[in-house]
């Protein structure tokens, strides 16, 4: 049985993905989730705590799972293929609740933008550390590794953001982007004289 915290999170996500973070209200958010607004104050501060829980609990998902393919001591170019892969999976088996993101973080407290960057700093210093160890192990050209892994999250960002359009596009990017991008991402990173 869910608990209601995680009602509430799976709720607003849907919510915010359908209406767009600005327009959903919190008492939206408790009919739908079907708890009084005092129970979801209870668990939450305001919206914007809702989205913070929302993104640790994405972020958190994609570094146990990061985690488990660092163990399996896979060769770096692997390791990029399978993250890209990994995100395409969870953008679908999650749903699109995250989808204001896309649009960039207007409208929300400078509190709430510094602990998003934060999460996000978090996620670009682990892919940063992976570019660097391909680097040294020879298994990937040289290159700015923070440079590089901020332009493989921003490939991966535009292409989550079309992909939850919900068009024939959005279908394509759905079944074929973690492939194009793994592709991309190795063409670039690939020493000088290898595959590509």
């Amino acid at each position: 049985m869910k608990s209601t915290e995680t009602k509430i999170l799976e709720v607003a996500g849907k919510l915010f993905s359908q209406r767009g973070f600005h327009a959903t209200g919190m008492r939206a958010i408790a009919r739908a989730a079907r708890v009084s607004l005092g129970t979801i104050y209870h668990h939450f501060k305001n919206k914007e705590e809702v989205l913070l829980a929302l993104l640790r609990r994405e972020y958190e998902v994609r570094r146990r799972a990061i985690g488990e393919l660092k163990a399996k001591d896979l060769p770096v170019p692997e390791m990029i293929r399978r993250i890209a892969e990994l995100h395409f999976e969870l953008l679908l088996r999650e749903g699109p609740s995250l989808r204001p993101l896309s649009q960039g973080l207007g409208g929300l407290s400078r509190a709430t933008r510094e602990r998003i960057l934060r999460m996000r700093e978090e996620f670009v210093n682990y892919l940063s550390d992976l570019i660097a160890e391909g680097i040294r192990e020879g298994q990937l050209r040289r290159c700015d590794p923070t440079v590089t892994a901020y332009a493989l999250l921003g490939m991966v960002e535009s292409l989550s953001a079309r992909a939850l359009e919900g068009d024939e596009v959005a279908r394509r990017l759905q079944e074929k982007g973690a492939e194009e991008l793994a592709e991309i991402a190795w063409r670039a990173l690939a020493p000088e004289g290898v595959g590509g």
